[in-house]
């Protein structure tokens, strides 16, 4: 099956490295009574800030990033945006305030059911606000739902419409509050999507953006752009820069097509542009070293990596990396959903 994808896409890839690269990164909670998991305190976040600045990074707003990526950005560029999920109140009272100290905007994904007058959410006033100050305001759906998840007896047409009318509502409610009509764009709640959701989104005119580590480049999937996850247990300057300073990996096309699945170690097949034999490819299932199998042919690398223990029922990674020079790594994630059988995971 691989072997026959390759001889099908190969006259199709372009064997030359990427024209433009850049990060992107995703916050939740700011602050120090919240989830570690979800949270980075205020001073963790101002030292990531000031650590971007310190690495010569431009920071600009997500939509300039985008637009700048696009139209063929240098890929040695340090180019990065700053991007939050959720409603949290503490986004509005830390996370953009810090941003503007440095002159610079954020994006916020806004899921509108979210929000409120009371608790950890914002308000409606203060989501207008902060679209007036400069910030970009945009979709993370209405209900914030599991979206790879069909319901019992619900066919895969009937998904896709409630899935359908949740982004759209969200976007409607969305627009009724900033007075205008936000970007056709999506995070994906949990971070979770599918090769359907995707194409749905392609046909929407939607841009979407996951939650897994990696630059992006012209060639990424627009679908499922990556963003560098950050929380109080990876918030770390240390831990953070190798990603941060990420390229992107050539990957043009993976096998299976999503991540949703029963197996408890699945095989994962990457088709790259080029020669990666002997690059020292370094592949990781969540902590473990999985030690990937490379085969050129054609112009194409096929990289074949798969777990040596079973990988956790519910959301895991597979990682891999390769040196480039000035001390940068190529960078490549891919999120695993399990279930257990035909069991979806509790989050």
């Amino acid at each position: 099956m691989v072997r026959g994808l390759v001889k099908t896409v190969m006259l199709s890839l372009l064997c030359v490295q990427s024209a433009s690269a850049a990060v992107i990164l995703m916050y939740h909670h700011i602050g120090a009574d919240t989830p570690p998991a979800t949270s980075v305190t205020p001073e963790q976040f101002a030292e990531n800030l000031d650590s971007l600045a310190a690495e010569g990074f431009e920071v600009v707003r997500l939509d300039e990033l985008i637009e700048r990526v696009r139209s063929g950005a240098d890929p040695r560029q340090k180019l990065a945006a700053i991007t939050f999920d959720d409603a949290y109140r503490s986004i509005y009272e830390a996370g953009l305030p810090a941003l503007e100290a440095r002159g610079w905007k954020g994006a916020v994904f806004i899921n509108t059911g979210g929000v409120g007058e009371a608790g950890r959410a914002m308000t409606r006033a203060m989501i207008a606000d902060a679209h007036q100050r400069g910030h970009l305001l945009l979709n993370h759906s209405q209900s914030h739902p599991h979206m790879v998840r069909r319901l019992p007896e619900e066919t895969e047409q009937e998904w896709l419409a409630r899935i359908r009318t949740d982004i759209e509502s969200g976007r409607r409610q969305l627009g009724e509050w900033l007075g205008e009509q936000p970007l056709p764009w999506l995070a994906w709640p949990y971070g979770e999507q599918s090769a359907p959701l995707r194409a749905m989104l392609r046909g929407m005119g939607y841009l979407a953006f996951g939650q897994h580590s990696g630059a992006l480049d012209e060639h990424v999937d627009w679908q499922n752009i990556p963003r560098i996850p950050v929380n109080g247990l990876h918030a770390d300057w240390r831990s953070l820069r190798d990603k941060v300073l990420a390229l992107p990996f050539p990957v043009r096309t993976t096998v299976p097509a999503d991540g949703v699945t029963s197996e408890p170690r699945p095989s994962l097949t990457l088709l790259l542009n080029g020669d990666w034999r002997g690059r020292n490819i370094q592949c990781f299932a969540g902590p473990r070293f999985a030690a990937p199998t490379v085969r050129f042919s054609d112009g194409v690398s096929e990289l074949t990596l798969r777990s040596e223990v079973d990988i956790p029922v519910g959301r895991s990674r597979y990682n891999c990396t390769a040196a480039a020079s000035e001390g940068r790594f190529y960078w490549y994630s891919w999120v695993w959903m399990r279930r257990a059988g035909e069991q979806w995971y509790a989050e």
